[in-house]
């Protein structure tokens, strides 16, 4: 019985992981995860942007102006899908 609860353990292991070159083994992320990742992605590229164009000067300022832009776009997104 511990042979066969063991081999289950493996196989959902192995199922719930994947392989890529450049990052090796990793557990699969769920839907809400790579959501997250998106939005933080965007939400690093919209702070690059507001520094690069000059307005403002503050990390933290334009991050949370990127912030609010991001959830802006996200939550009229919504409204029209």
């Amino acid at each position: 019985m511990k042979g066969i609860t063991l081999l289950n353990l493996l196989i959902l292991l192995l199922s719930s992981c994947s392989y890529s070159s450049s990052r090796g083994w990793s557990f699969s992320d769920s839907d809400s995860v790579k959501e997250e990742k998106e939005r933080l992605r965007k939400v690093d590229r919209k702070t690059d942007r507001i520094l690069e164009v000059g307005r403002t000067t503050e990390g933290a300022e334009a991050r949370r102006q990127a912030k609010g832009e991001v959830f802006e776009e996200e939550f009229f997104r919504s409204l029209y899908r």
